[in-house]
C-alpha cells in the first residue's frame, strides 16, 4: 500500500518550521542489501529542454517547487516546468516501469489534490485572467479533464478525504478564511463556510495554503487558524492562534492569549473525533513519518520529551533533546533522532536511549522495518534499527541540489528528485519481516526480555522473528551451558513458540544430517558466532501450517511487542542424541522444520482460531487508517463448514491460506465480515491485499497483473459505514 506523502509546513511564532508528513512510509519490501534503479525517468521526457525540472504538484508545494510526487497505486502523479516558462505540465508514471501514461499542460497552476477522488485527480488552474479560477478534475487513467468548475480566486487548497472534498483559501478582501466541502459534481454541496479573521491568528497571508483532514476534524493555518467538524463546518475549537496535524491521529491548536500581546499561547491537543481536547503541559511536536506506531504512541514536546497523546501528561522527559526532535520519525517501538552530528534511538516506552551513532547527515526518509532509509547528500543509504550502523549506500545520479524524496509504491519505492525519478525494486522479503521487538532486537538493554523453558541445555534464546517467502523464520542464540560445549543432531527436535500465552509457532527439525555445535566456556575453538563464544546464532524456519501467529500480529500490535514484561518462551525438546560429533566453526544453514507439531496449549484448530482473531484484531486499525473507504483487491473469504476449491475449510485451512497470501503479496490484512458494512455474511474471514485504489477498475487490475483469476480475487470497497450495494466489483 502506499499512499501519497503531502507535506505540509507551518510557521509557528518562535518554534521555527514543523513538517510532517500524512503517509505511512512502509516500504512493500525489504532492502537488507543495496538495491539499483529498475528504471529512471528525467524531466526532459515530459518537458523537453536541458533546463526542465521536477516538483511537487501537491497544493502548497508547487509554489515553492519542493521535490516529490502524489501516489495513487502504481501511479505517480508529478509536474514539470523547464525555465523558461511558468506553464505546467502534469504528468502520469506507471510505477512499474517509468512509461510517461499521459500530461496536461495548465497555464496557472495552483496545485493538485492529495489524491484522486472517483478516478479523478483535482487540480486548480488559476485562469489566465483576474476572477478565473477552476478546480479541473482530470482522468486519472487518460489525463483529460472530464469536468471543470469555476472556483474563486482566491481558493490555494483542494483536499481529498474518502469520498470527500475540500476546497479552501484566503479571501483577503473579506479578511476571512473560506472553506467548502462537496464532491466531484459540486465542490460545494455538503456545506461552504467563512470564518473571519477576529482571533489571534499568526499564521501569515495565506499563502501558504495548509489544509488536512484528521479523522472528522479538519485544520486549515493558513490566513486563519481553522479547527472544526468535517459533518458540517463548526468549530471544533475557537480562539486558536495556529494549528497543524499530528499525523493521522489528533490536531494541535493553540488557544490565543488573554493578553494577545503576550504571545502566551496555551496549547490544545483534539483527538481525532473532535470529541475530546486536552491541555499538555508543554506544546507537542509532530514526527517527520511514523510508521506501524500503536495508536496511543507518545508525541514528543518541543521541550524534549513524550505527552500521553489523550490526556497531554508528561510520559517522559528527556530536556537533552530540547529542540531537537523536529527530524524525529517513529518506527514501531522505537523514535530515531536525528539531530547535529549524532542519530539517536530511543524506547518510546521510557524515553531511555537504545543506540546512539554518527549521523553522517542522515535523514529519516523511509523505512522497511529492519531500516532507516536516506536521501541525504544525494546519496540513497540505509541504516540498521538495531544500531545505526550503515548498511549500505548508493550514489544518486544526476546530481540534485534541490535534494529529493522516497515515496513508497508497490512493495518498492521512488526517489523523486528534481532532476530524476529512480525506482527502487526490494533486495530482500516483504516488509512483514521485521525483527520482533523492531529495534529493541539488537539492544542488549531492551527491556523485552526473552527466556527459554527447555529443561535440559543448551538455552535458546530467540534474538529476531522474521518471515521470508514461505515461512516464519525465528534467528536464536543457541548457548551451551556445559563448559565442553554441546551438539544438536536429533532427527526430531522440537521447538514450540509462545508469547504472552498465545502460541506462535511449533515444529520438529531433523538436525541429523547437519549437526549444530556450540562451543562451551572452555573450548578452544571457534564457533560460528565468533571466537571464544558459548553460543552461535541459528535461524529456524516454520512453514506455513506450523505457525501461527506472523511477527506483526504476535501480540495483537501492529508490529512484535515491545511491552515491558512480555516474553517470548521457547519449549524445546532436543529429542534423543544420535552421537554424532561437529566440528566447531562449521557453519550451519537455516534449517527448514520436517514436519509441524502440536501447540503448546489446545490444539492446532483451536490455536488457529486464536491467530485469526488476533490478526483481525491487529490488522482493523490499520485498514480503517489506510484501507477505509478504498477499493483494495479481496483474495479470500473463509469460514469453517464452507466447501471450495475442491475441501472443505476450517479454521487451520483457512489461517494456512491467509499467511500464504500475506507473505506472497505486501501489506495483505485479515478482517472479520461481521465488524464490516460491505460483507453479506457476518462469520467470513475475509483477506485482502493493501493495495489501494479509487476506483474498482485500478484493484481489478492488480488482479490481473498478478495472474489471479476472477474467483480468487476481485475489487472490494472497504468501509465499516458504506452499504453492501456497490462495494464489490467482479471481474
Amino acid at each position: 500500500m502506499a499512499l501519497a506523502a503531502a507535506v505540509v509546513v507551518v510557521v509557528r511564532p518562535d518554534f521555527g518550521s514543523q513538517t510532517t508528513t500524512v503517509a505511512d512510509t512502509l516500504t512493500g519490501g525489504t532492502f537488507p542489501t543495496a538495491p539499483t534503479a529498475a528504471w529512471s525517468l528525467e524531466p526532459s521526457t515530459v518537458v523537453p529542454g536541458s533546463d526542465s525540472y521536477f516538483f511537487n504538484p501537491l497544493f502548497g508545494e508547487q509554489d515553492y517547487e519542493r521535490p516529490g510526487a502524489i501516489v495513487d497505486g502504481e501511479r505517480a502523479f508529478v509536474a514539470a516546468r523547464d525555465g523558461s516558462t511558468r506553464s505546467t505540465t502534469i504528468a502520469a508514471v506507471d510505477a512499474t516501469d517509468g512509461t510517461v501514461e499521459w500530461t496536461h499542460v495548465i497555464d496557472n497552476f495552483g496545485g493538485c489534490a492529495n489524491a484522486t477522488l472517483d478516478g479523478r485527480l483535482p487540480c486548480i488552474d488559476r485562469g489566465s485572467t483576474p476572477g478565473s479560477s477552476s478546480v479541473q478534475f482530470l482522468d486519472a487513467s487518460t489525463g483529460a479533464a472530464d469536468s471543470t468548475h469555476e472556483v474563486a480566486a482566491y481558493v490555494g487548497a483542494v483536499y481529498v478525504s474518502g469520498s470527500d472534498l475540500y476546497v479552501s483559501g484566503w479571501d483577503q478582501n473579506a479578511e476571512a478564511s473560506v472553506i467548502s466541502k462537496g464532491t466531484v459534481d459540486d465542490p460545494t454541496a455538503s456545506w461552504s463556510r467563512s470564518y473571519p479573521d477576529d482571533r489571534c491568528s499568526v499564521t501569515g497571508s495565506g499563502d501558504s495554503n495548509t489544509f488536512d483532514v484528521v479523522g472528522d476534524v479538519l485544520v486549515k493555518n493558513s490566513g486563519t487558524s481553522v479547527v472544526a467538524n468535517t459533518a458540517d463546518g463548526d468549530l471544533v475549537i475557537s480562539n486558536t492562534g495556529y494549528s497543524y496535524p499530528m499525523g493521522g491521529r489528533a490536531v494541535m491548536a493553540s488557544r490565543c492569549p488573554d493578553n494577545p500581546s503576550s504571545g502566551e499561547f496555551t496549547p490544545a491537543i483534539v483527538s481525532s473525533d473532535g470529541l475530546t481536547t486536552a491541555t499538555p503541559q508543554d506544546f507537542p511536536v509532530d514526527y517527520a513519518f511514523v510508521a506501524d506506531a500503536d495508536p496511543s504512541a507518545p508525541f514528543l514536546y518541543r521541550g524534549g520529551g513524550a505527552l500521553d497523546p489523550v490526556t497531554g501528561d508528561f510520559r517522559w522527559a528527556r530536556p537533552d533533546l530540547a529542540d531537537k526532535t523536529s527530524e524525529a520519525a517513529m518506527i514501531g517501538s522505537t523514535i530515531i533522532v536525528p539531530s547535529g552530528d549524532v542519530t539517536e534511538a530511543l524506547d518510546v516506552a521510557t524515553g531511555d536511549t537504545l543506540w546512539t551513532a554518527p549521523r553522517y547527515g542522515a535523514t529519516v526518509d523511509a523505512t522497511d522495518g529492519r531500516a532507516f532509509l536516506s536521501t541525504a547528500g544525494s546519496t540513497l543509504a540505509a541504516f540498521s534499527l538495531a544500531d545505526g550502523s550503515e548498511l549500505w549506500s548508493v550514489p544518486l545520479y544526476p546530481l540534485d541540489e534541490r535534494g529529493g524524496t522516497l515515496e513508497p509504491v508497490g512493495d518498492g519505492f521512488l526517489y523523486v528528485g528534481s532532476g530524476v525519478l529512480h525506482r527502487f525494486d526490494p533486495t530482500g522479503p516483504p516488509a512483514g519481516a521485521i525483527a520482533a521487538g523492531d529495534a529493541d532486537a539488537g539492544s542488549s538493554d531492551s527491556s523485552d526480555s526473552y527466556v527459554t523453558a527447555c529443561g535440559t541445555p543448551p538455552t535458546v534464546t530467540p534474538t529476531e522473528v522474521t518471515t521470508d517467502s514461505g515461512a516464519l523464520v525465528v534467528t536464536m542464540e543457541v548457548r551451551a551451558t556445559c563448559p565442553a560445549g554441546d551438539v544438536l543432531s536429533s532427527d526430531a527436535m522440537r521447538l514450540s513458540i509462545t508469547r504472552g500465552g498465545a502460541n506462535v509457532a511449533s515444529a520438529v527439525f531433523d538436525m541429523s544430517e547437519a549437526p549444530l555445535a556450540i562451543p562451551g566456556a572452555d573450548t578452544t575453538g571457534s564457533g560460528s558466532s565468533g571466537g571464544g563464544n558459548s553460543s552461535v546464532q541459528q535461524s529456524f524456519r516454520f512453514p506455513v501450517g506450523s505457525f501461527w501467529l506472523p511477527p506483526d500480529s504476535s501480540t495483537g500490535s501492529t508490529r512484535g511487542s515491545t511491552s515491558a514484561g512480555t516474553r517470548y518462551v521457547v519449549d524445546c525438546d532436543r529429542g534423543s542424541s544420535s552421537g554424532a560429533r561437529a566440528q566447531l566453526g562449521t557453519a550451519v544453514e537455516p534449517v527448514t522444520a520436517s514436519a509441524p507439531a502440536e501447540p503448546v496449549t489446545g490444539t492446532s484448530e483451536t490455536a488457529a482460531f486464536d491467530a485469526l482473531r488476533a490478526i483481525a484484531n491487529a490488522d482493523r486499525p490499520i485498514i480503517l487508517r489506510n484501507l477505509g473507504e478504498r477499493w483494495v483487491p479481496q483474495l479470500s473469504s473463509k469460514k469453517p463448514g464452507l466447501v471450495a476449491d475442491g475441501m472443505t475449510w476450517n479454521n487451520s485451512s483457512t489461517l494456512a491460506e491467509h499467511l500464504d497470501l500475506r507473505l506472497r503479496y505486501p501489506n495483505v490484512k485479515l478482517m472479520w465480515s461481521g465488524e464490516w458494512s460491505v460483507f453479506s455474511f457476518s462469520d467470513f474471514w475475509v483477506t485482502a491485499a493493501g493495495a489501494t485504489f479509487s476506483d474498482p477498475a485500478g484493484a481489478n487490475r492488480w488482479c490481473d497483473q498478478n495472474g489471479l483469476d476472477a474467483d480468487h480475487c476481485f475489487a472490494k470497497l472497504i468501509s465499516a459505514t458504506h452499504p453492501i450495494a456497490g462495494s464489490t466489483a467482479s471481474r
